[in-house]
């Protein structure tokens, strides 16, 4: 059984394919064309949408501390916007919005 395990390890890696020799990922190209269609809909620069999309996953990775799993990461995406949600409905005096 070891002996198979191996082989296939070994086969996983002369095999699996280079993600930056084959260009943009899959996440990277959704990614792209979300922001070119909010860009469209709202007159927005493309640029700067896609900036704002990268630098929200860069801070959603990083107060990530799931196993990554796709339940645990949309349980924690849920959570981020709940909390961002629930901060910009306070009013100066910190007191809920009616």
């Amino acid at each position: 059984m070891k002996a198979i395990i191996n082989r296939l390890r070994v086969l996983e890696r002369s095999r699996a394919a280079d993600t930056s020799a084959e260009g943009p990922s899959p996440a990277d190209i959704l990614r792209e064309r979300f922001c070119r269609r909010k860009a469209e809909e709202t007159g927005r620069p493309y640029e700067e949408l896609l900036r704002e999309d990268e630098a929200e996953s860069e801070a959603f990775w990083k107060t990530y501390d799931g196993d990554h799993s796709i339940s645990s990461i949309l349980r924690h995406r849920f959570k981020v916007r709940e909390d961002r949600n629930a901060t910009q409905r306070t009013v100066g005096n910190g007191l809920p919005q009616l």
